[in-house]
């Protein structure tokens, strides 16, 4: 079942990336990702099928707790496909619908985490908008089986301070691979910028 989840997760953000490349003008926010990723997930015949529950949640928070005495005091998600099981079965499944998630959060698993972010000024601090996804998505507490952080970059790329944000941005983010369980995408809305679409996912050099 993980390994079907994760194919039917990549298969979906194949999906989306036609679409961001193809209309660009149709993205405005993380939000309109958040729904065209959720729309090509939920016509997955993988995702189609009774499990029992909805392994797609939006908005899913971390096991960590990050902030004492404060709301929120946990990280979210944008996206997670939960393990089925973890929710059917016992403990979980015993617990009553007003549970805290304290005492849930043990028992669920998180077969994958996603993370969107969008790039569209030049201006934007990256480490300050990049690094707390990174941290929820890697953080061993978590224990999220398979971790994506999925940049989109909408910029005026006639202009060469906009190409080079662009570069400095995949530069950062490359500095990055190699965290455990964690692909990360760096994608574009032009074409002709990355002609290479395997290049969008970001790899150390070899």
């Amino acid at each position: 079942m993980e390994k079907e989840f994760v194919e039917a997760i990549e298969r979906g953000i194949t999906h989306l990336l036609a679409d961001f490349q193809g209309q660009p003008t149709r993205f405005w926010s993380e939000r309109d990702i958040h729904w065209y990723l959720f729309h090509h997930l939920k016509q997955d015949p993988v995702f189609l099928r009774d499990y029992g529950t909805e392994p797609i949640r939006a908005e899913f928070p971390t096991r960590r707790v990050y902030i004492e005495d404060a709301k929120p005091a946990r990280g979210h998600y944008d996206l997670v496909i939960l393990d089925p099981t973890s929710v059917t079965s016992p403990p979980a499944s015993q617990l009553p619908p007003w549970a805290s998630w304290e005492e849930c959060l043990p028992h669920m698993v998180v077969l994958v985490a996603i993370e969107v972010k969008t790039w569209v000024d030049r201006t934007t601090n990256i480490p300050e908008k990049a690094d707390w996804d990174i941290e929820k998505l890697t953080d061993a507490q978590n224990a999220v089986r398979h971790a994506y952080f999925l940049n989109f970059v909408q910029l005026d790329f006639s202009r060469q301070h906009m190409r080079d944000f662009y570069q400095g941005l995949r530069e950062y983010l490359l500095k990055k691979v190699g965290l455990p369980r964690l692909r990360i995408l760096c994608v574009p809305h032009d074409k002709r910028i990355q002609p290479d679409p395997r290049q969008n996912w970001l790899a150390s050099p070899a």
